[in-house]
């Protein structure tokens, strides 16, 4: 579950709500305010909820709260989504007559409180921010046990994992693997552009002695400023992403016992020489059953949440205020 219903949050947002900006949590249609964000069967997210929680996941993901505008409607609509799916789940929840984790909470409210204490907003108004604080939280709860029902699937059976593992070869696969070696003169990266300079031609000349016949860990050991220079410049073998993007371009394109051009990099210029490339392997299923089999369980619980949520949605009338769904901030 998004991290907008975490309890620190959800203390924030109760704050919120103690100053006036928030009506509170869900009113039947019939007890609707005039700001109506979102109506879900017979209840009403307000305007004012919304927008407590929009500031909150503003907060949480972006820098200051400032969301870049490109993708400001687009978030909008997500913390839309949270808001009715948590409805959703709530109200199904008690259907289901689920009970709520009270030590659980208890905990939460201790812990909120301790952090907020010093707040004159919680000091003034305590137990009205306690008790929605305390509603907030149980919804919470009943949503997390709601969840571990439903993901209380069996242990799929021996010919469900191996189907798995046949149908996503990609998952059990060791990636490709590189054996490098490599020489490093180093510069720091705030040195005038003649250092630089000088660093490149450098690594140029190192370059033509090792086409004439130099030995790589020989002149690693003796010009490098990399860690690896006791191992005459051995990197071992690396994965996919372990170099910049700049390396694994030039690497990319060399063959065993080849070695690069010099390659500038942040710390420096560097030289590489590959020593192996090791093409990916499958791994044996009887190596990694028992992975397939985690993979495969989480992919269904997964698949059975999502499941549960379309089917609230397609069963319960869903209407949206598009006006202030679509305000720019």
């Amino acid at each position: 579950m998004w991290g907008l219903v975490l309890a620190m949050m959800l203390a924030g947002r109760v704050l919120a709500a103690a100053n006036g900006a928030e009506g509170g949590g869900h009113h039947p249609v019939a007890a609707r305010q005039a700001a109506v964000f979102a109506t879900v069967g017979d209840d009403v997210i307000s305007a004012a909820n919304f927008q407590v929680n929009l500031e909150a996941a503003y907060r949480q993901r972006f820098f200051h709260g400032k969301v870049p505008r490109e993708q400001a409607l687009a978030f909008r609509r997500q913390v839309a989504d949270h808001l009715v799916e948590h409805l959703l789940l709530y109200r199904e929840a008690q259907r289901r007559g689920v009970k709520a984790d009270e030590d659980w909470v208890k905990q939460q409210v201790q812990k909120t409180a301790v952090r907020y204490r010093q707040l004159p907003q919680w000091r003034e108004q305590r137990e009205q921010i306690m008790k929605q604080l305390r509603q907030r939280l149980q919804e919470q709860s009943l949503i997390k046990q709601l969840h571990r029902t439903v993901e209380a699937l069996p242990t799929p059976s021996e010919a469900a994992v191996r189907q798995y593992y046949q149908a996503h070869p990609q998952q059990f696969t060791t990636p490709e693997r590189l054996h490098l070696s490599m020489i490093l003169l180093k510069v720091m990266p705030w040195a005038a552009e003649a250092r630089w300079q000088a660093a490149g031609e450098q690594a140029r000349q190192l370059v033509k002695q090792l086409a004439g016949g130099a030995d790589f860990a020989s002149l690693a050991q003796e010009h490098s400023a990399d860690a690896s220079v006791a191992k005459g410049g051995d990197l071992g073998y690396i994965h996919q992403g372990m170099l910049s993007a700049e390396a694994q371009r030039v690497v990319d394109r060399l063959q065993p016992a080849a070695v690069s051009e010099p390659v500038r990099l942040l710390q420096g210029y560097a030289v590489f020489r590959l020593e192996e490339r090791v093409p990916p392997q499958l791994n044996a299923f009887e190596h990694v059953r028992s992975r397939a089999r985690r993979l495969l369980l989480r992919e269904r619980k997964a698949q059975a949440w999502r499941a549960l949520i379309d089917q609230l949605r397609n069963n319960t009338p869903i209407s949206m205020n598009k006006a202030l769904l679509e305000v720019q901030r």
